[in-house]
């Protein structure tokens, strides 16, 4: 009580030594009306988290009129962490939690799939999925002690998506199952020789790279020529002492890409050949490694990075590419801001900044 007091008449007398109209406080106090926040890929809608005291909601809108449509939250402690447009009508969205004394929510492995207009809301994925385990009008598929994330939303298939499951257990070796989002129906693609894995599929939905650390704590990444072929290892950091960790494909789908450190300074980008295995570098910083990759959208291409040296600034792969180009024009007309294309439409007519 004596500290709370303390801080009080701190705050208190510092706000008395400054000229009332030259600190807002009240934007270092007040919540964000939303946090992350996308369009459709036809445009008719915005899909948007909004945070409160004690969980984050999902809100969708109408974009012609701002109209609310819909909402999804899971009640106190829960947490919308991810969310993506699947198909112009539906959401696929992963959730956290609260637990314990940790400060930031932890992902859950579960996975919901939600109509625009706020229908159809269901548990696709998750130990959760017996409808009293849930407590809202939300329906259960087969409960299941699973931990699953999405790999790639397949954006030339509104009805199903590729997502990395990983069973609870020790000794726990991941799959790829392509997943129907309305139905929750799944068919195993892919399956890792190494534990906890994460996937990376090409261009056209195909599961070509699997990669994880195992007991050893080293990160082992293997690559396959095409579905339903034997995977080959590719990078062993128990071998090289560094760790490799592929993150797309260029559009041909023979160059892959790949964030790999380097034992002479920050990570790099680079672009790996998977016929010759010839790596060259192609983005790269002097003393910041990347924050943030930047794909092409509605492909697996990534184009350019976030680099955080200080202040935040964009780097491009080809700074001639209409991505490249319209990130520059941005940062001019919003000299002094950070500048960030979140979502676009299919067509690319709108793009959300």
């Amino acid at each position: 009580m004596r500290f709370a007091l303390f801080v009080s008449l701190l705050i208190a007398g510092l706000l008395a030594a400054v000229p009332a109209d030259a600190v807002d406080i009240d934007r270092f106090l007040r919540k964000d009306t939303f946090e992350k926040l996308t369009i459709s890929p036809t445009g008719d809608y915005f899909a948007a988290t909004v945070p409160f005291e004690d969980r984050t909601a999902l809100v969708i809108l109408r974009r012609s009129d701002r109209k609310l449509l819909g909402t999804f939250s899971l009640g106190r402690h829960s947490h919308v962490q991810e969310f993506v447009w699947v198909s112009p009508e539906r959401l696929l969205i992963a959730v956290a939690e609260k637990m314990g004394s940790l400060d930031r929510p932890v992902l859950t492995g579960e996975l919901f799939a939600m109509d625009a207009d706020g229908s159809s809301p269901e548990l696709l994925v998750g130990y959760r999925a017996q409808d009293n385990g849930l407590g809202t009008r939300i329906v259960g598929k087969k409960e299941e002690f699973v931990y699953a994330e999405l790999v790639d939303d397949l954006p030339a298939d509104d009805r199903n998506v590729i997502i990395a499951v990983t069973p609870f257990s020790a000794d726990a070796y991941s799959r790829a199952d392509r997943m129907d989002v309305h139905t929750g129906r799944r068919v195993t693609v892919a399956r890792s020789p190494v534990r906890n894995a994460s996937f990376v599929t090409d261009n056209k939905g195909v599961v070509r790279f699997t990669y994880g650390i195992g007991t050893d704590r080293r990160m082992r990444v293997f690559h396959r020529a095409a579905e339903g072929q034997e995977w080959e290892l590719i990078s062993d950091e128990t071998r090289t002492g560094l760790a490799e960790i592929p993150v797309g494909f260029a559009e041909d789908d023979r160059t892959a890409y790949l964030v790999a450190e380097q034992a002479d300074g920050p990570d790099k980008l680079i672009a790996y050949d998977v016929v010759t295995r010839e790596r060259r570098p192609v983005l790269g910083h002097e003393i910041a490694d990347p924050a943030r990759l930047l794909y092409r959208p509605y492909t697996r291409t990534p184009i350019g990075a976030v680099f955080l040296d200080g202040r935040r600034h964009t780097s491009f792969i080809d700074r001639n590419s209409p991505e490249a180009r319209m990130q520059r024009n941005l940062e001019a007309a919003f000299a002094g801001h950070a500048v960030e294309m979140t979502s676009r439409t299919r067509d690319g007519r709108l793009t959300l900044v």
